[in-house]
């Protein structure tokens, strides 16, 4: 573990994992509870928002039904991503390791999709704002799986 990062140098890989699992899951129950409660009442999220960018009322529900699907998958396998790092069971990882880069790549599709759907006149500050949010969670979620990769092949190099 020489080659290690040195953000936290005092922390080890496992304890990087762990603390990834532990933040990953607490976002992921939130963004679970928060689309659930809107998916029942679209309505409101209609009533906040710009009128000319809200989808149909039943192509919301999906959006957020699909939202709250794939984050009680991350908040599943984040905990399994605890469990993992606490039992040295690289197995368990493995879900992690796919779901997180599959919804980043998901998430920029959606961000490009969404750059082309809405241009027009004068929506520079839009396309800048997009392309710098998707670049910045493209980046945290590239170091976290990162981090996670090289714990993964750690406990795969200990024969676990």
């Amino acid at each position: 573990m020489a080659t290690e990062t040195k953000i936290f140098p005092s922390l080890n890989l496992k304890h990087r994992t762990i603390i990834i699992g532990v933040m990953q899951s607490i976002g992921a129950f939130m963004f679970l509870v928060l689309s659930a409660a809107y998916a029942e009442n679209p309505h409101e999220l209609i009533t906040m928002s710009d009128p000319s960018i809200v989808p149909d009322i039943k192509v919301l529900r999906i959006i957020l039904i699909t939202i709250a699907t794939g984050s009680a998958f991350q908040c599943v396998f984040s905990i399994l991503l605890i469990f993992a790092a606490e039992t040295n069971r690289p197995v368990l990882v493995i879900p992690w390791l796919i779901l997180n880069p599959a919804a980043v790549l998901v998430y920029v599709l959606g961000t490009l999709i969404a750059i082309i759907h809405y241009s027009g006149d004068n929506v520079v500050p839009f396309i800048i704002g997009h392309i710098l949010f998707a670049l910045i969670v493209t980046l945290i979620v590239g170091l976290k799986v990162h981090c996670v990769w090289k714990f993964y092949k750690h406990l795969r190099s200990l024969n676990f």
